[in-house]
């Protein structure tokens, strides 16, 4: 076979490598590109799916927590209302404490009934003896009267005074009682408030972590994806070098053995003019 065809030979087997090579080597690239990008629509789709299970997990919470918010807020509008001047819990106890007067006291049942016991006690006692309409038994009556008068008043007075105090308590009791439930109930709000607070913090700072992780393994797969599109570029690149520099060396190869078998001539076998030896 001449020179000449296998010189032809050898360069078309070079090009032809190299351009298998490269075509192999782009063929790598895409296939890694490919796979970069598939992988970052899936993380962007995990994203979407995490994002939707958050945002619906704060509204559920949030549904959960609003009877409670609603209450709060509605006991806390009437505590208001009730602590401002002129309402219900403002209003003192007005009623003031009147001391028994000796009319009074003369009204009072038990007094009456126990003065009424004595003086028939006297009158018996009086009857017995012969002398029931002496003077003696008259000084007795009107003496066991002014005594206990004077004794019953302390008792009459100290159960105005109880009775008083009683409807005081009363009245206490039932302001107290007003406040602790209304107070109850909006400090019921309060807390469900903070606990919606904190969620919404927490669920702040797991969107944002979703979101940075998504981004940076998103990036990264876009890096990667350049990262295969620029190697197979450089290997392209250097299949095509090596190619045409195999071929470059095929020809001096063959311009070599000519000029050692042929002698001095710069072409001395047509091969700047096509005209090869056989």
């Amino acid at each position: 076979m001449p020179l000449a065809a296998i010189a032809a030979i050898g360069v078309a087997g070079s090009i032809a490598g190299g351009a298998i090579a490269a075509h192999g080597a782009g063929q790598a690239a895409n296939a890694q590109v490919g796979a970069a990008n598939h992988a970052a629509d899936l993380q962007h789709q995990d994203t979407q799916a995490a994002l939707a299970y958050q945002k619906e997990k704060d509204a559920l919470a949030q549904q959960n927590a609003a009877p409670w918010l609603h209450a709060g807020q509605e006991a806390l509008g009437q505590l208001s209302g009730y602590l401002s001047p002129g309402g219900a819990l403002t209003q003192g106890f007005n009623e003031q404490f009147q001391a028994p007067t000796s009319i009074t006291e003369q009204n009072d049942p038990g007094y009456q009934f126990r003065l009424q016991q004595g003086q028939k006690a006297l009158q018996n006692s009086a009857a017995a003896k012969g002398g029931l309409l002496s003077g003696n038994t008259a000084k007795a009556f009107e003496d066991y009267t002014q005594q206990s008068a004077s004794n019953e008043y302390g008792n009459v007075y100290n159960r105005a005074m109880q009775e008083y105090m009683n409807r005081y308590n009363v009245f206490e009791n039932n302001q107290t009682n007003l406040y602790n439930r209304l107070a109850g109930i909006s400090g019921l709000g309060q807390t469900s408030a903070n606990q919606l607070n904190a969620q919404g913090q927490q669920s702040a700072n797991n969107v944002s972590n979703i979101l940075l992780t998504s981004g940076q393994q998103i990036g990264n797969d876009y890096q990667n994806a350049g990262a295969a599109r620029a190697s197979g570029y450089v290997g392209a690149g250097n299949a095509y070098a090596g190619a045409l520099g195999g071929a470059s060396n095929n020809i001096m190869d063959l311009l070599l053995l000519r000029q050692l078998s042929g002698g001095g001539s710069s072409d001395p076998y047509g091969l700047a003019s096509g005209n090869y030896p056989s």
